[in-house]
């Protein structure tokens, strides 16, 4: 996957936590389901960019790309 792949899962496993608590907050169900499913594409985003950003060759110019 491209980096801006794993970004891109952050930011939707990002939006769904966002949404997640605020059906935890004003006690709507399916919160729990929510703040999970969103834990997991961020989770998996992290550190597929972690581990894109180390394993490149000059990471100081990775993100100039």
């Amino acid at each position: 996957m491209k980096t801006k792949h794993f970004l891109l899962l952050f930011c939707l496993g990002l939006s769904a936590n966002v949404v997640g608590a605020m059906f935890k907050i004003l006690h709507w169900q399916g919160a729990d389901v929510l703040l999970i499913t969103g834990a997991l594409p961020v989770l998996t985003g992290a550190v597929g960019f972690i581990y894109k950003l180390f394993s490149h060759p000059k990471v100081k110019d990775f993100l100039n790309r």
